[in-house]
């Protein structure tokens, strides 16, 4: 058989085999589509008649109440008002609200008045009637609040009724205790099933056998291909069947969907066939007669004996010979590429080692040369700056924060380029006394501008004497560090939990050690954990997590280098980092630093001055970091010792669990957990109050009582040398009212 044949059968046969397909999806999917709309409005219209019945007898239940929260009702309930039913039941009131049946009894149960429309008369109330629906009043005259409405379903002798009951009281007396209950029935007689069709549009009935048909509350049957019946189970509250209702609906859509859905395949069928003719001559002119041209040429080429390897290909057409010669040509292509892809990944790889080796060795030395032009800069900057701010006498000028600002921020450069000299040269960090909580904070509050996306970064602390003696550039390099790590986990959303805590060495009654405890010496640590909640780190990737340019991250996201750095400042500190993780738990690091010895040879945070004398001890709380730490250092110049709370909850705390005792309080009025008046009545209650200063800038907000809780309140912004007085007056006297 010749190419071409070969080729019509082969299209003929896809487009028979892709027409079927067609044609079958387009059966079944619309037919699907369809019953799923024809369900669908099964399912609405259900509900609708559902929903229509109860507003019935949400009506009912509403005209029950509006007759019996009545003075009337309850004059009658209590026997001095005998005309209560002939005046408001008679019988073309019955007819309007629709009634069948009325009933009043007392506050015992007992029956006081009862009427019925019988044959377009009122009669009483049968006793078998009045005994059926006594029980139904229980609930509503045991509810001592008089609130509660029954509304239920009942069936008898093939009617179906709508039943509500309602207590009787006075909604003006204090008093809620029902004095009897009203009793409405409503019967669903063909007028009001009538009514009901007219509403829904489609015709209705209430079968009251329920034996042998499907418990379910909802179910369809087919009645022919133009009918369906939908059967809705109505309960009683107690979840019991009392009848069903059963709506006809017409199967229109039914009958649309087969018709669509059989005009769908023929048109798919039709398609096909077009389509096909169209293919097989297409592809004879365009492609089959170009083959057989090619099939020449490439004979003509192959008898040149340009090559000496043959593959040798069964069959005897064309596409066989044509394989033949293909098959030659990329035999030779392909060993000439194989031998050029080898010598290249060769190459590369030789130039990858250089490039790394060279790396490492330049950079030490770039970083030194880039440091030390840029140091000169920012001499120069950092000079200039100063005698602004000098020149500046007056502190609330505009430009005074600014000028501030940027010397902070020359502080900040200048410690870079001294890490980036201290790569370069390995030199010693220089150690500064500082806080470690304040430098963690101001570190998060850093990265919270974008370094860590939408991270939310929790800091906590079990520890009062939070000083240690480290380069602050250094161990805030390790921060940023752990925290852009962590944020990159969790691929920039979640928690990153920080806790400060104090440790001992050796560990007391056996207690284990954490991970990187093992290579301290003896001695009071301060261990900051950085916990995460990503997905960990393999057990095969713990063990090298320290070591230069490996990395977990994807390529172009990492250096490598980050890791290593940290564990070499946390060397040069006298301080170790540990590291323990679990597969899908995070990975939390443990970050070991000694406590700060106060010697001389490191230089304080804080130079204790000012009037008041030295070794007070103060207790500020106010939740805004930076008017913490801002006032914070500037009370501490002045001599104070400041223990530091960022809310009312844990200033009381420190209070409460501290051995120290505190000359003064100073706290802010509005923080979180505990505000600064619950501080104070909590102090005063102790019996042992030291003086309590509150600085707020809204103390118009607080009641007289409550300022008298302090012995001073100043206003924000408070000026430093009124805060002196205050203060001092405070540590002289001891209790100073303003």
């Amino acid at each position: 058989m010749k190419l071409q044949h070969k080729a019509w059968v082969l299209v003929l046969a896809v487009i028979g085999f892709a027409a079927l397909v067609a044609v079958l999806g387009v059966r079944y999917y619309v037919t699907d589509s369809f019953v799923q709309l024809e369900t669908e409005r099964t399912e609405r219209e259900g509900e609708r008649a559902r929903r229509l019945l109860q507003q019935q007898l949400d009506d009912l239940g509403a005209t029950a109440k509006d007759y019996a929260w009545w003075v009337d009702a309850v004059a009658f309930a209590r026997g001095s008002n005998p005309t209560y039913m002939e005046e408001n039941f008679e019988l073309g009131n019955m007819g309007y609200l629709r009634l069948s049946q009325a009933l009043v009894l007392d506050a015992n149960g007992k029956t006081l008045a009862s009427m019925q429309v019988q044959d377009e008369k009122l009669v009483p109330v049968s006793e078998a009637d009045i005994t059926r629906l006594r029980p139904l009043a229980e609930a509503v005259l045991a509810d001592s609040a008089g609130k509660t409405t029954e509304l239920t379903y009942l069936t008898k002798d093939g009617s179906f009724c709508l039943v509500a009951v309602s207590a009787i009281r006075d909604p003006l007396h204090k008093d809620p205790t029902p004095s009897g209950a009203l009793l409405l029935v409503r019967q669903v007689n063909k007028a009001e099933i009538q009514r009901l069709s007219d509403a829904l549009m489609v015709p209705l009935r209430l079968e009251f056998d329920l034996r042998g048909h499907s418990m379910e509350d909802r179910h369809l049957q087919t009645i022919d291909d133009k009918h369906s019946e939908l059967h809705t189970v109505l309960r009683d509250p107690q979840g019991r069947p009392v009848v069903e209702m059963v709506q006809t609906l017409d199967r229109g859509l039914h009958q649309a969907g087969v018709a669509l859905s059989l005009t769908g395949m023929v048109l798919a069928a039709l398609a096909s066939l077009l389509a096909a003719a169209v293919l097989v001559l297409l592809l004879d002119r365009l492609l089959l007669r170009r083959l057989q041209r090619l099939h020449t040429e490439v004979q003509k080429v192959t008898k040149q004996d340009l090559m000496d390897a043959t593959v040798s290909e069964n069959g005897a057409d064309e596409i066989s010979a044509l394989a033949n010669g293909i098959n030659r040509l990329l035999a030779r292509v392909r060993a000439d590429a194989q031998a050029q892809l080898q010598a290249h990944e060769r190459h590369e790889a030789l130039q990858m080692q250089l490039m790394q080796s060279q790396k490492t060795e330049a950079l030490g030395r770039l970083t030194g040369g880039i440091a030390h032009d840029f140091n000169n800069s920012l001499a120069a900057i950092t000079g200039w700056v100063r005698l602004a701010a000098e020149d500046l006498h007056d502190t609330d000028h505009p430009s005074h924060e600014a000028l501030q600002q940027a010397l902070k921020a020359t502080r900040y450069a200048d410690g870079l380029m001294r890490q980036l000299l201290a790569f370069g040269r390995q030199s010693p960090p220089k150690l500064r006394r500082l806080h470690w909580l304040d430098l963690v904070e101001e570190t998060c509050q850093m990265v919270n501008s974008g370094l860590t996306r939408d991270c939310e970064l929790l800091v906590n602390s079990n520890v009062e004497d939070d000083e240690v003696d480290v380069d602050p550039t250094q161990l805030q390099q390790v921060l940023v560090n752990l925290l852009i790590n962590a944020a990159d986990a969790m691929h920039g959303r979640g928690q990153i939990e920080l806790m400060l805590d104090v440790l001992e060495l050796p560990r007391l009654g056996g207690q284990p050690l954490l991970p990187g405890m093992s290579d301290l010496a003896p001695g009071r640590y301060l261990c900051l954990t950085v916990r995460d909640h990503g997905p960990g780190i393999s057990v095969e990737h713990q063990e090298r997590v320290f070591e230069p340019f490996f990395t977990t991250k994807a390529k172009g996201r990492g250096t490598g280098l980050g890791l290593s750095v940290v564990h070499g400042i946390m060397a040069r500190h006298q301080g170790a980092i540990g590291l323990r993780s679990k597969p899908g738990e995070g990975a939390c690091f443990f970050l070991f630093l000694p406590v700060s010895q106060r010697t001389s040879e490191v230089s304080p945070v804080t130079v204790p001055g000012g009037d008041i004398p030295l070794g007070r001890q103060l207790l500020f709380a106010d939740d805004d970091h930076l008017v913490r730490h801002a006032w914070s250092a500037l009370l501490e110049r002045r001599g104070w010792h400041v223990t530091r709370a960022r809310d009312g909850e844990e200033a009381w705390t420190r209070f409460s669990n501290s051995d120290k005792h505190f000359d003064v309080v100073l706290t802010d009025l509005n923080m979180p957990k505990l505000n600064g008046v619950g501080l104070a009545r909590r102090i005063r209650a102790t019996g042992s109050s030291p003086p309590i200063l509150l600085i707020s800038g809204h103390v118009n907000e607080i009641d007289a009582e409550d300022v008298a809780l302090f012995n001073a309140v100043l206003h924000k912004p408070v000026d430093i040398k009124d805060l002196d007085r205050v203060l001092s007056d405070l540590v002289s006297t001891g209790d100073t009212q303003f």
